[in-house]
Order: structure tokens, then C-alpha cells, then sequence
């Protein structure tokens, strides 16, 4: 089985904070770091299951990146869009289950 590096792009990363600012809207703080930490440990799954999915049909994710594969969360409340470039598995984009339906 092959394993990737996983890289967060920059849109990621802006996911991620304003991810972050809402979760401490809606929660504990200690409670929205707790989220924030789970979706990050899912994130490096990728390092190994980077390949389990398949390149994806949506138009929507296909505009984010032609070779756009998707991750749902545990929770299934986000999707992250990520595509893998020879050794990375790199995140593209974090973003709700819902606008990908």
C-alpha cells in the first residue's frame, strides 16, 4: 500500500479558521478545539487512504481541482476535496456536506 504526505493548501487553511470561528460561536471553546483536532486526525488519514477514493464526478469539485476526490468527515458534516500529485495527498478545500449534494 502506498502512503502519501498530506499538504493543506492555503484555501484549506482558510477553511479551517473560519471553520474555527464558527465552531466557537457554537460551542466551547475546549469543546471547538476538540472538533477541530478530530478533523485534523482525519485529515492525516489521508496518508494512507489518499487512494481509497475515486476521482469524483461532481462539477462542483471538479471546478476546485479536475482531479478532485473527496473524504466525508466521521461526522459527515464536511467534505474534504483533495487530490493526490505524485507523493501528496494535498486538501484543497474544506467544505460542508451539504453544498455537495
Amino acid at each position: 500500500m502506498r502512503t502519501y504526505k498530506v499538504r493543506i493548501s492555503l484555501a484549506a487553511r482558510a477553511d479551517m479558521v473560519e471553520l474555527r470561528k464558527f465552531l466557537k460561536a457554537m460551542m466551547t471553546e475546549e469543546g471547538a478545539i476538540r472538533y477541530a483536532n478530530n478533523m485534523r486526525i482525519e485529515i492525516k488519514m489521508l496518508t494512507v487512504y489518499a487512494e481509497c477514493y475515486g476521482r469524483s464526478t461532481s462539477a462542483t469539485l471538479r471546478r476546485i481541482h479536475p482531479e478532485a476526490r473527496r473524504m466525508v468527515s466521521h461526522n459527515r458534516k464536511w467534505v474534504y476535496v483533495y487530490h493526490i500529485d505524485g507523493s501528496f495527498a494535498i486538501v484543497d478545500r474544506i467544505l460542508p456536506a451539504q453544498m455537495n449534494r
